[in-house]
């Protein structure tokens, strides 16, 4: 597994404990990490406020980049045009002649007939070498055998972390593996849930039971918890990438360190399937 710099933070607040977005000064220090630990990927979408712009007046853009769209809703839009204009908008912003890979950032614009020819321009992109891989970015796996009926992805971005192992027990996993999709976990810390101070927020019950029973097994072994969530993932061969998010250029520092430490067993025990809990968008609780 490797990772891969999540960049929404640099374009936008983002997650639940992010109060503001990582400086000019940070951007030059992330950059001289992601150098030093041969980090070569980077995440990024165009709903991600000025993200694209900001890796494109720096050195960021040197690494292979993955960007998501998000198809218009608008009938009217020739799905050709649209493409065309929005590839030609992210390739100005990056400043780049190429993309490492586009991703389809909701899989319900690719249903239909409509979807299905936006599909098609981006695999025309490919072909022109304009981008290298397309793929979908999903929440759950049930999304994944809708679109597996007719598109196998290059690359399939789920949510992965010490609670939510929905992409394993499906069996998508083993499946994406098999098949050489290349697998990218995000919302490996739950947008932040899981090592920040969880209780100033929290309101649910029965998340906070979550939370607690992780926070305590992470102090006996004497672990951080951001160990735990890297290390967790790392036990998944399936799992090729995980993607980082990160307040500033310190706290980067500190996961690649962690990352690479001598591998630690993390326990399935604190998995749940109550997808009000893992789901962000499911979230009944609200952050001061």
């Amino acid at each position: 597994m490797k990772l891969v710099i999540g960049s929404a933070q640099m374009g936008m607040r983002y997650g639940l404990f992010n109060k503001k977005k990582i400086n000019k000064v940070d951007i030059d220090k992330i950059t001289r990490i992601a150098q030093a630990t041969k980090i070569d990927l980077i995440d990024t979408a165009s709903v991600y406020g000025d993200s694209e712009k900001i890796i494109g007046k720096s050195k960021l853009n040197k690494l292979k980049i993955i960007t998501k769209f998000k198809f218009p809703k608008i009938k009217n839009i020739k799905p050709e045009h649209w493409v065309k204009r929005e590839i030609s908008k992210s390739l100005r912003n990056l400043k780049v002649k190429k993309i490492y890979a586009i991703l389809v950032h909701d899989h319900k614009d690719l249903m239909g007939k409509i979807g299905k020819e936006y599909l098609n321009n981006l695999k025309n992109l490919k072909k022109k070498g304009i981008v290298k891989k397309i793929g979908v970015s999903i929440y759950d796996t049930s999304e994944l055998e809708k679109i597996w009926k007719f598109w196998k992805p290059d690359i399939v971005q789920a949510p992965f972390n010490p609670l939510d192992n929905r992409l394993v027990k499906s069996r998508w996993a083993y499946i994406l593996k098999k098949n050489k999709v290349k697998i990218y976990a995000r919302s490996i810390f739950l947008q932040g849930l899981l090592i920040n101070d969880f209780n100033k927020f929290i309101k649910n019950k029965n998340l906070s039971k979550f939370l607690i029973n992780f926070n305590n097994w992470c102090l006996n072994k004497n672990i951080s918890r951001i160990q735990a969530c890297l290390h967790y993932i790392k036990q998944f061969k399936e799992i090729d990438y995980a993607i980082v998010g990160f307040d500033n250029s310190d706290q980067l520092k500190q996961i690649v360190k962690l990352y690479k430490n001598k591998r630690i067993k993390i326990p399935k025990k604190f998995i749940t399937n109550n997808e009000k809990l893992i789901d962000p968008r499911k979230w009944n609780f609200k952050v001061k």
